[in-house]
């Protein structure tokens, strides 16, 4: 709040949150960072709220302090508040003693939580650690697997998300020009959208709209 009323910066993400931590009062802020009608807010709608499993068995054995029930009416209560927001997350495949079953339901939630986009990677032990010693340890050539299906899934949803915004005109932070002379600038709406626009003029560093016309592998091409 110090840092909304104090400082003029025109954007500020928060990232790598914990579904305990979403609370009305932290979901209050972003009805109160509004620019204005023609620039959008600053603080950006994005949430990247970590996960890890859409197991409930598998996040036990995790240690983590949430339960799936927690996470859901975290996202909800964001969802509720913050019009077209973009809630991405993080989600392991191959934890210690996952079973196809653990697996499938990990997907299968993932699915339904209409993520923006998700962050996936097989678990890999760290010396030292408990996971590392537990048993049932997942073959190699089963953690490919169920990683490639969470990848092509977290494709789909973040061309489903995209989509949704095809035709709109959107504030976009253009970060810099893809590269030397091509003239093709790339940049982040607040909710977490590659946009891909040409521009005779320099971009980076500025905050511009652009309507987004076009969804491609690695975000959306824009018209300026």
């Amino acid at each position: 709040r110090r840092i909304l009323s104090e400082t003029g910066i025109e954007r500020l993400r928060l990232s790598s949150l914990q579904p305990q931590e979403i609370s009305p009062g932290l979901i209050a802020l972003w009805q109160d960072a509004i620019l204005s009608t023609s620039e959008g807010t600053r603080l950006c709608r994005h949430f990247h709220l970590a996960l890890q499993s859409g197991s409930e068995t598998v996040l036990q054995r995790m240690k983590r302090r949430y339960s799936l029930d927690d996470y859901v009416k975290a996202i909800s209560s964001i969802k509720e508040a913050v019009p077209e927001v973009a809630i991405t997350t993080d989600i392991m495949v191959g934890f210690p003693g996952e079973s196809d079953k653990e697996f499938e339901q990990s997907y299968h939630f993932c699915r339904k939580a209409g993520f923006a986009n998700i962050h996936v990677f097989p678990f890999s032990p760290r010396p030292a650690t408990l996971a590392a010693r537990m048993p049932d340890q997942a073959k190699e050539q089963k953690k490919r697997e169920h990683t490639q299906q969470m990848l092509e899934l977290a494709q789909s949803c973040r061309h489903s998300f995209w989509q949704q915004f095809l035709g709109q005109e959107m504030w976009v932070l253009w970060e810099k020009e893809t590269s030397p002379g091509s003239n093709i600038y790339s940049g982040l709406t607040d909710n977490y959208i590659r946009v891909f626009a040409r521009s005779e003029k320099p971009l980076t560093n500025k905050i511009a709209p652009a309507r987004l016309i076009k969804v491609h592998n690695h975000g959306m091409w824009g018209e300026l």
